[in-house]
């Protein structure tokens, strides 16, 4: 039950997240909403990296194989300014849904690519969201 909430609450954020990142933008231009949105995300990080580590984080030790890690936050910074840049112009129920049938079809390409198997409620649920988008797109031009 604690985590289907935390998930719910999760997915929440992320919608509000957009819509204010969206706004932002508008009102700063991209870059500077963007710029703004990760730094406000560094100074809530850097504490709670500090916090984690016990303010030992010079005593994180990453390997070369695992560089790809540190590529998340320019990946993220080009998705706001995407999202900043598309959200105004097509809303934010469509920019949601598409983040997500992103998010759940990069999923399985990682588990194609390590060679896990992909579930078949995995790729049932991708369709099944799709097919709302779908749906709703054809509702709306009616």
């Amino acid at each position: 039950m604690l985590y289907s909430f935390l998930a719910l609450l999760s997915g929440v954020n992320v919608a509000v997240s957009i819509m204010l990142n969206a706004r932002l933008g508008a009102v700063k231009r991209l870059y500077k909403g963007a710029f703004i949105n990760y730094f406000l995300g560094l100074c809530v990080a850097l504490p709670l990296a500090l916090i984690v580590t016990g303010f030992r984080l010079g005593s994180v030790q990453i390997s070369l194989s695992e560089l790809f890690i540190l590529t998340g936050g320019s990946i993220g910074y080009l998705v706001v300014l995407i999202n900043n840049n598309i959200t105004p112009k097509i809303g934010i129920l469509y920019v949601t849904v598409i983040l997500f049938i992103g998010q759940i079809a990069t999923g399985a390409l990682m588990d194609i690519l390590a060679g896990e198997p992909v579930s078949i409620g995995k790729i049932t649920g991708a369709l099944l969201i799709l097919a709302g988008l779908i749906y709703l797109v054809k509702a709306e031009k009616e």
